[in-house]
């Protein structure tokens, strides 16, 4: 169930093999028993209220996450597919109606530790790992899309409604449409200690330097270098940051 490269959400076939493959893409096995025992853990214990229910989730979800750390907090309506495919270090924070892809078994993504996902954040992998670093902050409503692998360093600080899209449509055919052409492999790496201001885009192919700020609104089209702060569409470095400690030293 793709729903992107050539095949449809919903594919040909019997009832009976639809609910296999559809079993298949959310818990990574054409499983029946695993497939509703997952479900059964998420349908009592996803919406359960209070504190009590995130540190619960955060014992019980040991069962179908690949790992979780000590002292992690997850907060209600989360969504996974593919959870065993999910590694959280400790103390990570998972905010509400947020949704974790992994597109294939080979696939991952990992989430170091003290890092914070805020609420309504969509990580979605169709090749490729994202990585995480330790103490981010990835602010409400972002989206990151792997296909061909994100980095993201220690220390990032990544506002919200932010969107990592490591991959393309190629477009050079005309006698097919353009949704069956394929995508382009475009890794990601933002480097540690990096700043992305609400609303950036940061396109495949990418390598953001250590310490850089990227503007609100910029779109990213090519590499920026180590502390420098980048604005526009596409984005543009104006200076950097230790030119702005010499001014205010003088």
């Amino acid at each position: 169930m793709t729903g992107y490269d050539g095949e449809g959400t919903i594919p040909c076939g019997t009832t009976g093999d639809k609910i296999r493959r559809y079993s298949e893409r959310v818990y990574g096995r054409r499983s029946l028993i695993r497939f509703f025992g997952h479900g059964a853990i998420l349908t009592v214990f996803n919406c359960f209220p209070t504190v009590a229910g995130c540190l619960l989730r955060a014992a019980l979800y040991r069962l179908l996450l690949g790992s979780v750390g000590r002292g992690c907090y997850l907060e209600k309506n989360l969504r996974f597919f593919r959870p065993g495919r999910l590694f959280l270090a400790e103390r990570v924070f998972l905010g509400e109606n947020s949704f974790f892809d992994v597109g294939h078994d080979q696939d991952a993504i990992r989430i170091g530790a003290d890092s914070h996902i805020s609420r309504n954040v969509t990580m979605r992998t169709q090749a490729g790992e994202i990585s995480v670093g330790r103490q981010v902050n990835i602010g409400s409503g972002s989206f990151i899309y792997s296909f061909g692998g994100i980095e993201i360093g220690d220390f990032c600080l990544i506002a919200n409604q932010v969107e990592l899209l490591s991959a393309d449509h190629r477009i050079d055919r005309l006698d097919i449409p353009m949704r069956f052409q394929g995508r382009t492999l475009d890794r990601i790496v933002i480097g540690p200690d990096v700043y992305l201001g609400t609303h950036c885009v940061v396109l495949g192919g990418v390598k953001i330097g250590h310490g850089a700020v990227i503007g609100a609104g910029a779109v990213v089209t090519r590499d920026i270098p180590d502390f420098a702060v980048a604005v526009g569409v596409p984005a543009r470095v104006i200076r950097t940051r230790s030119e702005k400690r010499k001014d205010s030293d003088q």
